[in-house]
């Protein structure tokens, strides 16, 4: 089947390459549900070929391991002969990558198209949540927050990751939350970073230094497109780790590296306008009851949603408690950074919901699929969020489920989720992640040995 854009594509890559003569190769890339890229690389003479044709890659590639293995109870790729999926181009998604040897231009694919797409494809769950709002002639308006770390290339004896040192001071770099002069020592790779942004048509806002030593956090604009801005996040996570490289660092965007330090939390604000372009959580100077029915279902959904927002053996760690750290609670408020979903200062009727939950560990697609998917459940069932959090939440609540196994044995019972982002989906997630965290177990590490042996 030919690419329902392919005209629209042609003249990109035709713009593009006149751009860009210097170019002789392109890779094409599709994420999977563990949020990593995979593709494959190509002459840049293929582009026209799959702008008008697409491509094929195997579907089993979406349901790999976070090591690109077949996973135990997994049967794509394994039980069905392995059959290729039909992928398409996404307009507007040609760029240039800048920090190999050579400049090369890359693309996103994806399943979603006039024909069936792959129901486990994470841009297509999304797309199927934003295709329930569309269908009420609601569109989100989505900005996200993501923090991340900077490391030493190498790690030490025992395997671990070092400390970052001060590119201009050549000492470990220190915790020092909104520093200035911390930015401005790093400088040399953030630079390179929005830089490789610019390239790559991601507008960039607000950079900080965070809680952790060698933390940042680059801020995203709001955008009305929100499988782009997903798009966008996945992208700038490859651009951060790779740029990192090009300095002699190492990059990650794991919920907790270090136990003595801050985690990474992935932040997410999301307004909804109506067709005529009104924010329906806006009643004038007041919040529209909507938006508080939207939050009355994140809480309703967080606990199925956890495994979404964490879905690693290693993101639990980040939910340790305390006024600073990841919120874990079954609450909300106004301007209160401590409880699961805040309402922030609404300027000019600017209302929005900001999830603090999810860990930048997790995949964009789904983490957004899973709040919008709650935020339509409170809001088609108006359910009532309760009374704001006012003071500071340190506890754990006890309804929260705050390991990997508990999680997606709440997520599978959940109907709401299933309903919105698809049953197969989500029965298929759940096994997938009890899969990975299996395979994750079914190892000896050397402190078993130290300890028992």
């Amino acid at each position: 089947m030919n690419h329902p854009d392919s005209n629209r594509l042609k003249r990109e890559i035709t713009r593009f390459l006149k751009a860009n003569p210097e170019v002789k190769q392109f890779e094409v890339l599709a994420t999977d549900v563990c949020g990593h890229f995979f593709g494959k690389r190509y002459p840049v003479g293929k582009l026209a070929t799959f702008a008008e044709e697409g491509l094929a890659m195997p579907a089993s590639m979406f349901v790999l391991s976070t090591l690109g293995e077949p996973l135990d109870g997994i049967q794509y790729g394994i039980d069905d002969g392995d059959p290729d999926a039909h992928f398409y181009l996404v307009p507007g998604s040609l760029c240039l990558a800048n920090w190999g040897n050579r400049p090369r231009a890359q693309v996103l694919a994806t399943t979603c198209s006039a024909d069936e797409p792959s129901y486990f494809e994470p841009r297509q769950v999304l797309q199927k949540v934003l295709a329930a709002f569309a269908a009420r002639k609601w569109h989100p308006m989505v900005a996200f927050e993501l923090e991340f770390y900077l490391f030493q290339a190498k790690r030490n004896a025992r395997g671990r990751i070092q400390l970052v040192r001060n590119p201009k001071t050549g000492r470990p770099d220190t915790a020092t939350v909104l520093s200035n002069a911390r930015i401005g020592d790093f400088e040399e790779v953030i630079d390179d970073i929005l830089h490789a942004c610019q390239l790559q048509n991601i507008d960039t806002g607000a950079i900080s230094s965070e809680l952790g030593p060698g933390q940042f956090e680059i801020n995203f604009n709001h955008h009305a497109d929100v499988l782009r801005a997903a798009d966008e996040t996945c992208l700038f996570k490859r651009i951060v780790i790779e740029v990192a490289k090009k300095h002699k660092m190492g990059a990650s965007f794991i919920a907790k590296p270090m136990l003595e330090h801050a985690g990474n939390g992935l932040h997410m604000h999301i307004s909804v306008v109506d067709s005529k372009g009104k924010n329906i959580f806006a009643r004038g100077n007041k919040a529209h009851p909507r938006l508080h029915q939207a939050i009355g279902g994140l809480l309703a959904t967080m606990p199925a949603a956890m495994s979404f927002w964490a879905p690693n053996i290693n993101s639990y760690r980040r939910y340790v408690g305390g006024t600073s750290c990841a919120p874990v609670s079954l609450t909300w408020g106004d301007e209160n950074r401590s409880v699961a979903f805040r309402i922030p200062l609404a300027k000019q009727g600017a209302w929005r919901v900001e999830n603090r939950v999810p860990g930048a560990d997790a995949n964009p697609y789904l983490a957004m699929a899973a709040t919008l998917a709650g935020m339509l459940h409170g809001i088609e069932n108006e359910l009532d969020p309760g009374a704001p959090t006012m003071a500071a939440v340190t506890g754990r609540d006890e309804n929260l489920p705050l390991d990997m196994a508990k999680a997606l044995a709440t997520t599978f019972e959940n109907e709401a989720l299933k309903n919105i982002m698809g049953r197969y989906f989500v029965e298929l997630y759940c096994r997938h992640r009890s899969a990975e965290a299996q395979a994750f177990q079914n190892f000896i590490s050397p402190r078993e040995y130290d300890w028992y042996l």
